[in-house]
């Protein structure tokens, strides 16, 4: 399904295009109860998932707002109808993030948001 929104802020992970990563939950609707607690965890930002009226069942509409490594929504399922690709598959997209991307984003969160030190004066950070 594609991307709610064309000019996503979720269209770039790491450097690399969202679109190319098969990483968003799948609900299977045998076991799905239709409770919500999914459509409530990864509700705020992201929608991922809408919800079927007919069926009354959750789904998931925006596979590409789902953030790469998170399954929150599949741990909130008290009844597993949520799973997730394989955790080596996420090791793949790892692998293939670029160098130096990480330390890039790291030193810009630092230097837009200063109030996240809190390590004593004496510490000394990693040079990217």
């Amino acid at each position: 399904m594609a991307n709610s929104n064309a000019a996503s802020p979720f269209a770039i992970w790491h450097g690399m295009e969202r679109k190319n990563i098969d990483w968003h939950p799948t609900v299977d609707e045998s076991k799905c109860t239709g409770c919500g607690l999914c459509v409530v965890t990864c509700g705020e930002k992201r929608n991922v998932f809408g919800y079927d009226l007919e069926k009354s069942k959750s789904v998931v509409m925006f596979p590409e707002n789902c953030m790469v490594g998170c399954n929150n929504c599949g741990v909130a399922c008290l009844w597993n109808a949520i799973s997730f690709p394989d955790m080596s598959y996420l090791k793949e997209m790892v692998e293939k993030i670029p160098a130096g991307q990480i330390q890039k984003e790291f030193q810009k969160k630092i230097t837009d948001n200063p109030a996240l030190i809190a390590a004593p004066s004496n510490a000394s950070f990693p040079k990217p």
